[in-house]
């Protein structure tokens, strides 16, 4: 019995133990071995060993159950060691546990060059390093410029970068109000060139702003930022805060629409002695007033027609005066425009006459400014003062003077001669003095050459003397002013003989000249010429191919033969204008379309002059540019807008025909629905360059009509 008893005792004891260590074993099989998977495609780039979840797997005693890297938990030999790398050129290999399996080796590159490949590489359980076989190197470091711009865009560079080495990627992001369209980044490569990015930063289309009814709006652009002005039409006039609306980053319009509210002003004030002018006919908005003759405006000139009234008050028209001359003059006054008032008119003449025992100082007559003021100054009356005769030089005598009179009176004047001079002199009487102070006899100039033409004989001093050279053959060696000083000139002119013989340039064959009738290096005389004619497609830089010898020795223009002229303007093309600034030869003529029209060939859009022709001979043809049919409107109709101020000042509307094909450009279609529906939408559309705009079509919806509650009741 107790043998029995020792027996399941020990068969107890051996389940509990076989018992925990199937427990354990289930434990650590059911462990996440996630951290170290195999992946299937490694298997063929290299050689992998027997998946396991421990050692017992490995069944040897030589292997262990570790992670392979790529090859996940495998049977490994122990105590393996892989090859050492060679270190790359310019760099150096780091191992962190020497050649051991699982060692890692970390590959550095020199200043300057950069490390292109993985830069771990591991043991690995094949006695190989991997996980590629991709071998790096050190190259050496490539930098490349600032990147390239973009056109309303900017990139993802900091301020503090001013360097980029090769494989720097640039992201560009278009600006507020643009959008972009293709590849946005760019990458500095390993030539020192950025890679090219497609991206274009297009402006957002805010679309029409709408029908602005009797006005219209001044713009062709509806993208962003542009900006469209509103205008009314004559008669009317504009009524909103905003007058100009932009289009805004964000894709809709600044602020709101105006409307065009038909004026209602009465006839503008007459203003005496004033007239009223337009200085803007197109709205009759203002008026303008100016004075007549002798008058001055007294206000504001501009009257505005704001809210059905002339804003501000009329102006006056003032006549223009000057004060009473007699309060500042001590004499008596005579006008003949004098109306025995104390004010004169503008352009008023007095005369001043002084009492007999005095003497007028000044202008007798006097006449009334713009600016109020008299001129010449209003003069004075004063008391005469006689002047002695003073005593003439030996030479001098005075003509029809007694011998008896010692003195003249104030303001008077005596005339003298001198015998050597046949002109007359004088002297005056101011105040007591006498001008000029001491009269003096000057001798004349006689003069007399036979190469200098003088324009007379005798000159009075202090004249100018005009002469010439009588030979052509001779030559003005100075050509200053002369003047008749005392009897003498203050220069001798001086006329020199001149060469009378001109030499052909021996350089005559060397400028696109065929022939001449005189050999180069000829020598010919003063009044002879001689022509030459140019090689073809070229003409004479002057208009006259014919050369003459002055009379100073030289040829009347340089020889020489420059391409042909184009003796025509460019041809002129339907629907277009021609812009050009010369004719001659290689000038270039462009063509640009009229709104409305494009180019067929837009390689085609100039002209160039080549040796006297328009080259290409093929014309550039502006085309039409329409919009297609915007088709029917269900449950509306739809009416096209004809603005011809040769018919109606005032917009015309045509109902719009299904069956015309297309619709020219800027024309206006309106739209309207049938009673019982409501437009959603743009009430109008405007042909833009071949695009409706806007964009958007309107449609017809049924009313909503509200029902009424109705209660049942049974």
């Amino acid at each position: 019995m107790r043998t029995k008893l020792i027996n399941t005792f020990s068969y107890l004891l051996q389940f509990l133990l076989l018992w925990e260590l199937v427990s354990y074993t289930q434990a650590y099989w059911i462990r996440d071995l996630s951290y170290c998977p195999r992946k299937r495609e490694v298997t063929r780039q290299r050689q992998c060993f027997k998946s396991c979840f421990d050692d017992s797997d490995c069944q040897s005693r030589y292997r262990s159950c570790v992670c392979d890297y790529d090859c996940g938990m495998s049977c490994v030999k122990r105590g393996i060691t892989c090859p050492f790398l060679t270190a790359p050129d310019h760099g150096n290999i780091i191992y962190s546990n020497g050649n051991r399996f699982g060692s890692r080796a970390s590959h550095e590159c020199e200043t300057g060059y950069v490390l292109e490949g993985p830069k771990y590489r591991y043991c690995q359980g094949d006695m190989w390093w991997g996980p590629t076989n991709s071998i790096p190197y050190c190259a050496k470091e490539v930098f490349c410029n600032q990147p390239p711009e973009i056109i309303n865009a900017v990139n993802d560079v900091p301020s503090t970068i001013t360097t980029f080495h090769a494989g720097y990627s640039v992201k560009y992001t278009c600006l507020t109000g643009y959008v972009g369209n293709g590849t946005a980044t760019s990458e500095c490569t390993f030539l020192g060139q950025w890679t090219f990015s497609t991206l274009k930063c297009t402006p957002i289309d805010c679309g029409s702003p709408g029908i602005l009814r009797n006005g219209f709006l001044s713009g062709e652009r509806f993208d962003y930022p542009n900006m469209i002005a509103f205008f009314c039409n004559d008669g009317f006039e504009l009524v909103g805060k905003d007058t100009t609306r932009a289009c805004q980053e964000n894709g809709l319009w600044s602020g709101a629409m105006p409307l065009c509210q038909k004026k209602a002003c009465e006839s503008p004030p007459i203003v005496s002695h004033g007239q009223i002018i337009q200085p803007d006919r197109t709205t009759n908005e203002t008026v303008q007033y100016i004075c007549e003759d002798g008058y001055q405006l007294q206000g504001s000139s501009i009257l505005k027609c704001i809210s059905s009234q002339w804003q501000p008050a009329a102006p006056m028209c003032e006549q223009i005066t000057c004060d009473d001359p007699q309060t500042s003059f001590n004499g008596y006054i005579e006008s003949s425009s004098h109306d025995n008032s104390s004010v004169y008119a503008i352009d008023s003449i007095v005369k001043f006459n002084c009492p007999s025992s005095l003497i007028l100082r000044g202008s007798p007559i006097s006449k009334c400014q713009f600016n109020r003021s008299w001129a010449p100054k209003i003069p004075k009356c004063e008391e005469p003062i006689p002047c002695l005769i003073p005593t003439l030089p030996s030479n001098a005598y005075y003509r029809t003077l007694r011998s008896d009179v010692q003195q003249i009176d104030d303001g008077a004047q005596l005339e003298y001669m001198c015998e050597n001079s046949r002109y007359r002199r004088r002297i005056f009487c101011r105040q007591g003095k006498i001008l000029p102070r001491q009269p003096k006899c000057f001798s004349d100039c006689q003069v007399e050459s036979k190469k200098v033409m003088f324009s007379k004989k005798i000159y009075r001093h202090r004249e100018k003397v005009y002469y010439t050279c009588k030979s052509h053959n001779l030559s003005l060696i100075n050509n200053e002013t002369i003047v008749c000083i005392n009897g003498s000139l203050s220069l001798q002119p001086v006329c020199p003989q001149i060469e009378t013989m001109c030499t052909v340039p021996h350089t005559l064959f060397l400028r696109n000249i065929a022939n001449t009738t005189i050999p180069s290096g000829t020598s010919m005389e003063i009044g002879s010429s001689f022509s030459y004619t140019c090689i073809q497609d070229h003409q004479p830089i002057n208009q006259s191919a014919s050369v003459e010898c002055l009379e100073d020795g030289k040829l009347s223009h340089h020889v020489n033969c420059v391409p042909k002229s184009c003796k025509e303007h460019p041809p002129m093309i339907t629907n277009g204008r021609t812009i050009f600034h010369s004719t001659s030869h290689g000038s270039a003529a462009r063509y640009r379309c009229f709104p409305g029209f494009k180019f067929e060939n837009n390689n085609l859009v100039k002209l160039t002059c080549q040796f006297g022709l328009w080259l290409p001979k093929q014309l550039p043809k502006c085309l039409p540019i329409f919009c297609p049919n915007p088709g029917p409107l269900i449950y509306g109709r739809t009416y096209v807008v004809i603005r011809d101020e040769r018919v109606s000042t005032l917009p015309i509307r045509s109902e719009f025909r299904s069956y015309i094909p297309t619709v020219s450009h800027g024309r206006t279609i309106e739209f309207e629905c049938n009673s019982g529906y409501v437009l959603q939408g743009p009430n109008g559309l405007t042909c833009n360059h071949g695009r409706w705009m806007p964009a958007e079509r309107p449609r017809c919806a049924i009313k909503n009509h509200v029902q009424p509650n109705i209660i049942f009741t049974g």
